[in-house]
């Protein structure tokens, strides 16, 4: 079926810019707080004294990296049923002040301990970025507007990531380092950053939070579709705000509508709903299945097609539109021949094409914290030299690497920054074209083939620290590294998700994109806890290549493992399209049922806020 493009001017009208950029407010202030970090990490566990030496600072800055991820999986699942239960506003407010509270414990802390509870505390108080991918699905309601909405949100941690470590880099003010406190401090200040010298960028970190907290309750909607429509006195601070202040004239709000709906109106309301409840109630029995959309589908992804590459539309579409069909129930139980239901998530998993896809994002996801981590803590490594010639290396090339090269915060926070900043630039220009003009599949392949051999060349920056080498290698070297990092993840990242949508099976592709987000956050828990115990055993027997070497092998397992995923059809989604209508046909009074409860329920709710007003 042939479906009309619109242009890009039809396909903005009605976007909610405005939402969108409250909800971009508190989705850009995150990756700040996760990311200021790095820089100063190690410097942070040396000064606790934890470590018996310099070279197990690693295992315990893979402690504090570990507890994190480990405690983000845990409350994961909890905070999305709060923000069901509560709605999506009250659980953004509760984890940005959780986080804000985590980040103030951590740049206070005394004492190692006391930065493992402050990290863990901030998994554990905070799970906004699911919660945040429900908000835009709900905000961006019409097909056209999803795609592009959802693609702000790799954007704008890259944003994210580049504030953050300028923050953690160029506000840390230790003793005999030449980052000095400013003449201009006052004198409490620098009494207080010479007593804790990293909660200055914590305390930073927490202003760009309760901005976005500020700016949340004030401005930001309940999306929920049962609270959506309850009063919300943050909501009626910012509206007054707006008209008072910058003279715009605010929307009219549901509960104005009620409160200024005389009693006779609620009255009539109440039969109304009572009767819309009767009618559903009746047509539970013989009405098929609501329409399906499929054709309105084609038509926004047309429409997307523009900014985005069709397989990317479609991805972003099914993935987090609120209006796809839900899957279809089953009564019949079917064996597998490896001996599992068929309609188990373990078989789905481990025994049909998307286990390839699943086993590559979970090595991905493992080896880019795993760098992400430990590249400023192998770089904050004092350099080793010979005992009796000081001006020699104590390492010897190929095999004796020891140490590092002696960085400092502020300039591990200036390469993470500007790669960063590379990274903004390869999402926004270099992706669209080359995800429009190469299959998905050769993309991942041979952009994977390249971390092998930049994890390889990580070690060897050691030897550009001698005398006759300019000190302008190391810094162009540590950019080339950091640069083909990023060019890698930015373009790799969103065509493994792609691909795991693909070789989903259409029936649980809800189930395996949440087991996919569990996976991969596992993977962010275990790659910093073995990887810190490998480095500092390599750094203890002088061969510091051994940490970036074996994650250069397990870099090769998900290029082999990616050789076994099965390439994307570009007329998959058109025989989705035919198979959901059949679908829809065989489970349409089991989702019919389901669908008209969650409205009855919602026309409940309403019907007794109308009563109570």
């Amino acid at each position: 079926m042939v479906h009309k493009k619109l242009t890009f001017k039809q396909q903005m009208d009605g976007f909610p810019w405005t939402q969108l950029m409250v909800v971009s407010l508190v989705r850009f202030s995150e990756p700040i707080a996760f990311s200021s970090l790095f820089p100063y990490v190690y410097f942070m566990v040396k000064d606790f004294k934890i470590a018996p030496n310099d070279a197990q600072v690693s295992k315990y800055s893979g402690y504090l990296s570990s507890s994190f991820a480990l405690c983000q999986v845990i409350s994961a699942y909890h905070w999305g049923r709060f923000s069901e239960t509560h709605g999506r506003k009250i659980t953004l407010t509760c984890g940005l002040i959780g986080t804000s509270i985590s980040l103030l414990i951590l740049g206070f802390s005394h004492n190692f301990y006391q930065a493992l509870v402050a990290r863990s505390l901030m998994g554990l108080l905070n799970g906004n970025v699911g919660v945040i991918r429900t908000i835009i699905g709900e905000i961006a309601t019409e097909r056209k507007h999803q795609a592009l909405a959802f693609s702000t949100m790799p954007l704008l941690f890259q944003f994210g990531a580049v504030i953050g470590p300028m923050i953690g880099g160029f506000l840390v003010f230790r003793d005999g380092t030449m980052n000095e406190v400013p003449s201009w401090f006052p004198r409490y200040a620098k009494k207080i950053i010479k007593s804790y010298p990293y909660a200055l960028p914590n305390v930073v970190v927490c202003v760009f939070l309760m901005f976005g907290l500020i700016n949340a309750i004030l401005f930001l909607e309940e999306t929920h579709p049962i609270f959506k429509n309850k009063r919300d006195y943050g909501l009626d601070l910012g509206d007054s705000i707006k008209k008072n202040i910058f003279g715009i004239r605010p929307k009219r709000r549901p509960w104005q509508k009620y409160i200024h709906n005389n009693s006779e109106d609620s009255r009539r309301r109440d039969e109304e709903t009572n009767a819309n409840e009767a009618q559903i109630r009746g047509e539970d029995e013989r009405s098929p299945l609501l329409d399906s959309g499929n054709e309105s589908d084609a038509e926004s992804v047309q429409a997307i097609d523009p900014i985005l590459t069709r397989r990317q539309s479609v991805s972003l579409i099914r993935t987090y539109s609120l209006h796809e069909p839900t899957d279809a129930v089953h009564t019949d139980i079917d064996t597998a021949s490896d001996g599992c239901k068929e309609s188990s998530i373990f078989h789905h998993v481990f025994h049909t094409k998307v286990f390839y896809p699943i086993s590559v994002n979970f090595i991905m996801a493992l080896h880019l914290i795993v760098y992400n981590e430990f590249l400023p803590v192998f770089l904050a490594y004092d350099l080793a030299v010979d005992p009796e010639n000081p001006k020699k290396l104590a390492s010897k090339f190929p095999w004796k690497i020891s140490g590092g090269i002696g960085y400092e915060p502020e300039q591990t926070g200036t390469l993470l920054s500007t790669t960063g900043i590379f990274g903004c630039f390869v999402v926004i220009f270099i992706f669209p074209v080359v995800d429009r003009n190469f299959d998905c599949l050769t993309i991942f392949r041979t952009l994977v083939k390249l971390y092998p051999i930049m994890y390889i060349m990580v070690p060897y920056v050691i030897f550009l620290q001698g005398e006759r080498v300019p000190s302008w290698c190391t810094v162009a070297y540590l950019y080339i590294i950091t640069g083909i990092k990023t060019f890698c993840g930015a373009l790799t990242s969103p065509q493994i998700m792609l691909l795991i949508h693909n070789s989903s099976p259409l029936s649980c592709r809800s189930v395996i994109n949440g087991a996919t987000i569990s996976i991969s956050a596992s993977a962010r828990f275990i790659g910093p806890l073995v990887w810190g115990y490998i480095m500092s055993w390599s750094q203890e027997n002088d061969v510091a290549w051994v940490s970036w070497w074996s994650l250069s092998l397990f870099c090769m397992v998900a290029l082999y493992q990616s050789y076994k995923i099965a390439p994307i059809d570009d007329n998959d989604n058109e025989e989705e399209d035919s198979q959901q209508d059949g679908e829809n046909t065989d489970g349409s009074r089991a989702e019919a049922s389901g669908v008209r409860m969650s409205h009855r329920s919602s026309l409940s709710s309403l019907s007794n806020q109308c009563r109570a007003k």
